[in-house]
Parts: structure tokens; sequence; C-alpha cells
């Protein structure tokens, strides 16, 4: 069965840190296009940044799943499928993360709202306003982040300096029920059980009637992990972490060398079926 449908991370995958995306993978992305291969991002990103990877790709039509996972969205924004928190789970783990000194971070429908960025010993995005007032990020506003930001997020997230104190909070709400996964190293990902960007993926690919031996996914960290089991075909970057390696049916050249454009152009030659 060849490849029908391609999700991919994009931090550390098809994006190199500090850089750009590359000519080779817009030109993979307009072939999938061309041969009718769905190429969707699949990234920790809320709309506003995961929609300007969108653009620098090319991509007009389709769809994204965005905030790890917590919902499926059309290029304009409109969510076809949202996975979110209940506002009790939402309040359960914050305030297991506010015990701790971290910045959290929440992502609702429209918004990011973000408490304690003293935490991190580096600058932050300021408030700001997206898209005429559509989307919005608030810094430093508990009564908001309380009111709004834990009324049904996508998830939570929590960002620290000291690797010590991520992995003592990580098993903290491991124990209480919570999903935990993690983009980077100073940073957790917190959803309800069960959801995440593999949740998404088998959601989407079910919608466009494509079966998961047909569907390829890449992924360079530990909030991948799902996507990659949930699809026949699992592939690692080089730079990936080694439990993602280590599940990876193939593993791609590293990011900065188009390692998902390189694979993307075997698959499509039917070098890889």
């Amino acid at each position: 069965m060849g490849i029908r449908f391609i999700a991919s991370d994009v931090d550390g995958t098809i994006l190199p840190r500090g850089g750009e995306i590359s000519q080779r993978t817009r030109a993979a992305v307009r072939l999938c296009g061309e041969q009718g291969v769905p190429f969707v991002i699949a990234s920790g990103r809320w709309y506003v940044s995961a929609k300007e990877i969108a653009d620098r790709l090319e991509l007009r039509d389709g769809y994204m799943i965005i905030a790890n996972g917590g919902a499926v969205v059309d290029m304009a924004g409109k969510p076809l499928m949202e996975w979110v928190m209940s506002r009790d789970a939402a309040w359960r783990a914050y305030e297991i993360i506010r015990r701790y000194d971290v910045m959290a971070n929440s992502f609702v429908r429209n918004a990011v709202y973000r408490v304690n960025t003293a935490a991190l010993k580096r600058p932050v995005h300021g408030l700001g306003d997206y898209l005429g007032g559509a989307y919005h990020m608030v810094n430093d506003d508990r009564s908001l982040f309380e009111s709004r930001g834990l009324t049904f997020p996508y998830k939570l997230e929590a960002y620290g300096d000291d690797p010590a104190v991520l992995a003592k909070l990580r098993a903290e709400l491991v124990e209480a029920g919570f999903s935990v996964s993690s983009a980077y190293a100073d940073n957790l990902e917190v959803m309800s059980a069960g959801c995440g960007k593999g949740a998404a993926v088998q959601w989407l690919a079910s919608r466009l009637g494509i079966a998961r031996e047909a569907c390829m996914a890449f992924g360079d960290n530990l909030n991948d992990l799902s996507m990659l089991d949930a699809v026949g075909w699992p592939v690692a970057v080089e730079n990936a972490v080694p439990e993602l390696r280590a599940i990876a049916w193939i593993i791609a050249p590293e990011c900065a060398q188009d390692g998902v454009a390189q694979t993307i152009e075997r698959a499509l030659k039917g070098e890889i079926a």
C-alpha cells in the first residue's frame, strides 16, 4: 500500500532551531499536493504560529493539527475537531504546576495565557493581539489565566530552567493521571489522558478515509511519540530523542539536512512501500 497521508511535526523536524524552511522541503510538500497526498502540520504551536509555517510551505488548503493535538483546524483556523481538558481537570493540573517555580501556559481556542514568566531567565513574547484581535497572547494576568485559560484548554504547558524541577513536576502530573510529553528539553506538555497528536492524526486520517497503513508521520521529540504510534510508517529524524528513534521504522537524515523532504521524495517515488 502506498503512502496516502503525511503528518509532520515542525520545530526540530522540518524547521531547524534558528533556521528556515528549506526550498527542498517546500518542493517536497508541493509534490505531495501534486500527487494528491495530504501533507498536514502536526505541531505544539497554536493556530497563529502554525499558520506562519503553513504559509511558508505554501499550503493553501487542507488541515493543521495544532496545540499538540488539541485541535484539527482548517487553514482559516476553524476547528473541525477539538480535544479539550475539562475545567476540573485543567484546575487539578494547574494546582500541581503552580507549586513549582515554572512558567505556566494555557492554550485555548483563541488565546495563549501565561503566568509566572519571571521563572524563565530569558525574554518571552509580550502581550499582543493577532489577526485583528481574533487571537491573543496574554502574559502574567493571573485572573484571566484562571478564568479563561482554565476553561476547556487544549493543553497546559510548564517551562523551567531546572531539569530536576521539571522531572519532579512530570512525575507528579503523571501520577495524577495526565498525559505528559515534551516538545523541548525545558518544557512539559500536559493534556488529558489519551489526547495528543496521535489521536488527532487517527481522527483526521479516518475522516479522509485513509487507512493507518497508508499514513506516514515525522517527529523529533517526546510529544511526537503518540503520532508515530498512530501510523503505519513512523519516521524519526536523525536528531530525534532516543525514545522516538526506538519506535521509528525509518530514521531520516537530521532536520538541518532536509530529512523529511528526502524521505517524502523516496516515498512518493514508491521507494518506500
